[in-house]
């Protein structure tokens, strides 16, 4: 809604004779980038705090919350998870399109072949089935996004990684004792140190 009124000022500001003034097209274009990044960072937190929602119960406000301090405690696993999803929905949708418009043209040239220019009608389900693959598609990265979700509150909450599958819980069950290990080589290294760094003054 925000960008529609600024669209509509924007117009009424060039029908009132701005529209050949340079500073008030970089001003526009500056607040355009903006609120383009404002809507996407706002879909982005709906998203995942819809998820939190549903996963742990609480108000759409905490959710937001919770979810952005998740993905800001683990930005590299869901900047790696965004990146590998946005590649398997370009794949995706691509090929439905293509495999949407191939049956096209076989289908129109097995049963008219006096039709010399498949490739229009091909073209138009391309389109629609473009549309089509962007909603399932979207629901498919949905879902990815709310396993990881799943999976990031099952290894930080020892209450829900009693009720993982058995394979998540082998995972978990090593990355404790990874965890553990390291732990007590760290409280090792660090006593060592400890003892090397009083050592002289015991000896004076």
């Amino acid at each position: 809604m925000i960008r529609v009124v600024f669209e509509y000022l924007v117009k009424q500001a060039e029908g009132a004779g701005a529209k050949e003034n340079p500073f008030f097209k970089a001003v526009a274009c500056c607040i355009r980038g903006v609120l383009y990044l404002l809507d996407q960072y706002v879909k982005f937190i709906s998203k995942n705090a819809f998820i939190q929602t549903a996963l742990m119960n609480t108000s759409f406000c905490g959710s937001a919350w919770n979810s952005f301090y998740l993905i800001v405690r683990h930005a590299g696993r869901f900047s790696s998870a965004g990146a590998i999803g946005w590649i398997m929905m370009l794949l995706g949708k691509g090929t439905i399109m293509s495999t949407s418009a191939y049956l096209t043209i076989l289908v129109i040239k097995s049963t008219n072949p006096e039709v010399t220019q498949p490739f229009v009608p091909a073209f138009l389900v391309a389109m629609a089935a473009y549309v089509v693959a962007s909603l399932f598609m979207s629901i498919f990265s949905f879902t990815c996004t709310a396993i990881l979700h799943c999976f990031i509150l099952t290894e930080d909450s020892p209450q829900c990684s009693a009720n993982s599958p058995e394979g998540l819980q082998k995972y978990l069950d090593s990355q404790d004792t990874h965890a553990s290990q390291k732990k007590s080589n760290d409280e090792k290294k660090s006593e060592k140190k400890s003892e090397k760094d009083g050592a002289p003054n015991e000896m004076d």
